[in-house]
């Protein structure tokens, strides 16, 4: 009887375990697929701008890099007549000295009226910070509607933190600026745009942790932040009308005109009104007109004194100078020119003469045989 092989019966499997190397295959595929397009699209999504026709206010965050593209985006936007007043934000980039002392210049050089023009100085690190000081400052001055005016690649996370901070009051939009190195759309091209991407999404992280536990801004600025400052050294015809929130009903309007006829530009009551409102407000009027008139011309005369003053100093330095040049002995130019003795010639050494007898060669001894 022949033997047979013995043989182990195994129980058969189901057909979606038998398959399990193909559907992790898939999902590798699927998770590659989804990671490359995300990637492809990360570039874009730090991208947010907003569209809007006409604004009062925008302001230039700090930051500005050497070829100016957020200034360049501002003046394009006040030319276009879609910005009345621009405000520009920035720190210190030596001592005292600040980045906007030299911006204002440019400003006015491309179109922008000095009037137009204002500075914000901070000694803030991060966006948050900035964003902290500036809405305080926004709802120190009654505005509703502000332009936060920055490079493109750094709109979505500025847009958020406005937005959490401000937390509807004022409304904040995000106008954005071409930069040259970053491309949205191929972050990868060069080194400095995946340099930019990767900070970007760094902070983006961060700022996302940071947002969680951050409390909106509900308070206002304690003093007038702007350079020059709008309600001390201008009179009432120079200011820049302020956009004021939109009142529903006509009780209401009629309140806060009767609240506004007891309060000072700024928002704070008149020192020389009293609560019985004895005082007529044409007289309010005309002191307070008068106080920034008078204000103006104490900034004029201060500004004129140091003008003095220093062409003063300049015309000093100018006399030490030319004293200077008188003390020194005059140069005679056509005095000729001295030179060292050149050294003579050695006479030539006469070559001794040969006889003709040392010319001839030496004969060879004879030898005898």
């Amino acid at each position: 009887m022949p033997i047979r092989p013995r043989t182990t019966h195994r129980p058969p499997q189901p057909g979606l375990l038998r398959q399990w190397t193909l559907w992790a295959w898939f999902a590798a595929a699927l998770i590659l697929c989804l990671g490359g397009v995300s990637l492809w699209k990360s570039g874009r999504w730090l991208v947010h701008e907003d569209a809007f026709e006409k604004a009062h206010w925008g302001v230039v965050l700090a930051g500005e890099s050497r070829d100016c593209e957020r200034s360049d985006a501002a003046i394009r936007l006040y030319l276009e007549g879609k910005l009345d007043t621009l405000v520009i934000s920035a720190t210190r980039i030596f001592k005292t000295r600040y980045a906007s002392e030299f911006m204002v210049d440019y400003y006015a050089q491309q179109g922008v009226p000095r009037e137009r023009i204002f500075e914000f100085r901070h000694d803030t690190y991060s966006t948050i910070e900035e964003a902290r000081l500036l809405v305080r400052q926004f709802r120190l001055l009654n505005l509703d509607t502000a332009v936060i005016v920055t490079v493109s690649f750094h709109t979505a996370r500025t847009r958020r933190i406005f937005r959490k901070l401000a937390a509807g009051y004022p409304v904040v939009l995000v106008a954005g600026a071409d930069y040259n190195v970053y491309d949205p759309n191929a972050f990868w091209s060069n080194r400095e745009s995946l340099k930019l991407w990767f900070d970007e999404w760094t902070k983006t992280f961060f700022t996302v942790f940071e947002l969680a536990k951050a409390k909106p801004e509900t308070g206002k600025a304690e003093y007038q932040g702007l350079t020059p400052d709008i309600w001390s050294s201008k009179t009432p015809m120079e200011l820049p009308a302020p956009v004021t929130a939109p009142i529903a009903d006509s009780a209401t309007n009629a309140a806060v005109e009767k609240s506004d006829s007891g309060t000072s530009r700024g928002g704070a009551p008149h020192p020389q009104e009293d609560s019985a409102g004895s005082e007529p407000k044409s007289e309010v009027e005309s002191d307070d007109a008068k106080a920034a008139l008078d204000s103006a011309v104490a900034k004029a005369d201060s500004l004129k004194a140091r003008k003095d003053s220093n062409k003063a100093r300049r015309d000093s330095l100018k006399a030490k100078a030319s004293e200077v040049a008188e003390a020194r002995p005059a140069v005679k130019e056509t005095e000729p020119r001295k030179t060292l003795p050149r050294a003579g010639k050695k006479p030539a050494v006469p070559a001794k003469a040969v006889s003709k007898a040392s010319e001839r060669k030496p004969e060879k001894p004879k030898i005898k045989k």
